[in-house]
């Protein structure tokens, strides 16, 4: 399954470029603060079988998950205390998925098989309101107080994807893409 991990919007202020040079002169003393650029990870074709309609036994909701690796490559510096919250994330119908209303809720969970990691956090979740035509693409709310640096950190992170509802009988795919942004941070006092 192929994964994308891009980077957008780069944005580093003057004020904060002069404090990081200012940390080498520690006689200055100066704080500041970054925005971390949007970084933003999308991983394609996450399939799903079918699930046959039995009656009597599947005319009941059913709830399955997928997992997938988070790319690795993205480092940050310890040095300049950084954060990483969830901003948005959604869903996407692959090929003839046209319409995702049979999803009543589904929840992303960031997690880490590294040994000592902290325990898994939901990043996403969305849940089903009215019944009725939803559309190719599921917009997810986002927990953005939850800082999943020391997750990324572990370079064994992984997602759960989980949904539930009346599944489809034929089998599916769908898109996952979440944008991560944050910040950097330095102080430097005489």
């Amino acid at each position: 399954m192929p994964h994308h991990f891009k980077f957008r919007t780069h944005t580093l202020t003057l004020r904060a470029a002069a404090c990081l040079a200012a940390s080498f002169a520690p006689s200055l003393g100066c704080s500041a603060q970054a925005d971390i650029p949007e970084v933003v990870v999308t991983q394609s074709d996450i399939a799903f079988p079918g699930v046959p309609r039995i009656p009597g036994f599947t005319d009941r909701p059913s709830s399955v998950t997928r997992s997938f690796d988070h790319p690795g490559g993205f480092d940050l510096p310890e040095a300049f205390n950084p954060e990483l919250h969830p901003l948005s994330a959604s869903i996407a119908g692959r090929g003839e998925m046209q319409d995702l209303s049979f999803i009543e809720g589904l929840s992303l969970t960031l997690s880490s098989r590294a040994e000592g990691a902290p325990e898994g956090i939901v990043v996403a979740s969305y849940e089903r309101t009215s019944v009725g035509f939803v559309g190719r693409v599921v917009a997810l709310e986002t927990d953005y107080d939850s800082d999943v640096l020391s997750y990324w950190t572990t370079d064994s992170a992984y997602y759960d994807v989980t949904l539930s509802g009346m599944l489809p009988e034929n089998d599916w795919a769908i898109d996952v893409t979440v944008a991560f942004s944050g910040k950097l941070s330095i102080s430097s006092s005489d």
